[in-house]
């Protein structure tokens, strides 16, 4: 297990700094410093902008000063822009040699900083998508279900990272949102908390005045925070957590179950076994994993999130990938059906591009 960690932090560290500079040689591709001063004074830059965002990221595990909330938020962007850097870039590299082939009197310089205000534009477009915030309606057939369940609504909620990035007024902006839409009961599918952070029970307290019942799950992030963390904020609020857990609502099972601990693996098929096959059952796990299991034991809808349909494009090719097509939306298999939700916060870059943050109300026919 450490072995596994150590290969994948070296592994991430070499792709992190190889970006930079891969950055580097696009820069000085275009903008043609002339001297060797000038170039290490990029090569600098861009070094110190690497090492910003892991000292920030150290720092918060140690610390929530009001400082470093706004270091981390700075070096957050700084992650975003840097992927919009090398696309954009990257890209442009490409097209400039085209254009260039027709039209040799194209300046690089001009060129480059035509791309570098598009990367302006990309990037600032990302952050103000991140504050939005859009209601998903569902309506999804649930077969069996007790007549009371009829009309019924769920308001699923997932992946909000309270903590230095995300706080009370995204918990606010949330539980206006499902107050409106007067539902039933609240589902929360993980991630309700970031790695780090303080005053996590501040930041929940508007999601615990909505006006349902409210049920949550573990996520990564609650592994990375800690679990007694997360249940000391939610423990004098309404907001039940449930931990491999079978519940009754009215007639419908809910199963809520944990999600594993770094570098473990987990069989879901020892908890679907305390089902009663008898009551339909709606299943509450944060990835949206081990869907064929589900199926195998008749779970009507399974709710995951964790992928945030990719946050930030290309993300989204690589979460398609790995889900193998279910990092988002609903897919309807007969008397199945799983929704995997893109989530109300942001991990990372404080940016959106190609996925909206959403609520999700679904009513039961």
């Amino acid at each position: 297990m450490r072995l596994q960690l150590f290969i994948f932090i070296a592994s991430a560290l070499l792709i992190y700094f190889g970006i930079h500079t891969l950055l580097f040689f696009l820069l000085t591709k275009f903008f043609s410093p002339k001297t060797r001063s000038a170039q290490f004074g990029l090569g600098l830059v861009l070094l110190l902008l690497a090492l910003s965002f892991i000292t920030a990221f150290i720092w918060t595990q140690f610390s929530a000063h009001k400082f470093l909330q706004g270091f981390y938020y700075g070096t957050a962007i700084w992650l975003g822009t840097m992927v919009n850097l090398l696309l954009i870039f990257g890209a442009g590299l490409l097209v400039f040699i085209i254009l260039h082939g027709f039209f040799p009197g194209i300046e690089r310089k001009t060129f480059g900083l035509f791309l570098l205000g598009l990367v302006v534009l990309y990037t600032s477009y990302g952050l103000y998508h991140a504050g939005r915030l859009k209601t998903q309606f569902l309506s999804i057939p649930i077969k069996n279900a007790p007549g009371e369940w009829k009309g019924k609504k769920i308001a699923q909620v997932s992946d909000v990272h309270l903590g230095l990035m995300n706080g009370e007024s995204l918990s606010r902006k949330i539980a206006a949102l499902i107050n409106q839409q007067k539902v039933d009961f609240v589902f929360i599918t993980g991630d309700l908390f970031d790695g780090a952070g303080d005053d996590l029970a501040k930041s929940i307290e508007p999601l615990a005045r909505i006006d349902a019942p409210i049920y949550y799950i573990t996520g990564n992030h609650e592994t990375y925070l800690g679990i007694d963390k997360a249940i000391s904020a939610i423990e004098k609020t309404k907001i039940r957590l449930l931990r491999d857990e079978i519940v009754d609502l009215d007639g419908i099972q809910l199963i809520g179950i944990d999600y594993p601990q770094r570098g473990w693996k987990k069989d879901i098929k020892p908890v679907l076994e305390r089902m009663d096959p008898t009551k339909p059952a709606i299943l509450l796990y944060h990835e949206p994993a081990q869907i064929e299991t589900a199926k195998d034991y008749h779970i009507f809808l399974q709710l995951s999130g964790h992928t945030h349909n990719g946050q930030m494009w290309p993300m989204k090719i690589f979460t398609s990938l790995v889900y193998k097509g279910f990092d988002y939306g609903l897919h309807q298999m007969g008397d199945f059906a799983v929704y995997t939700s893109s989530g109300a916060g942001t991990w990372g870059p404080p940016m959106r591009i190609g996925s909206t943050a959403e609520v999700v109300i679904i009513t039961i026919q």
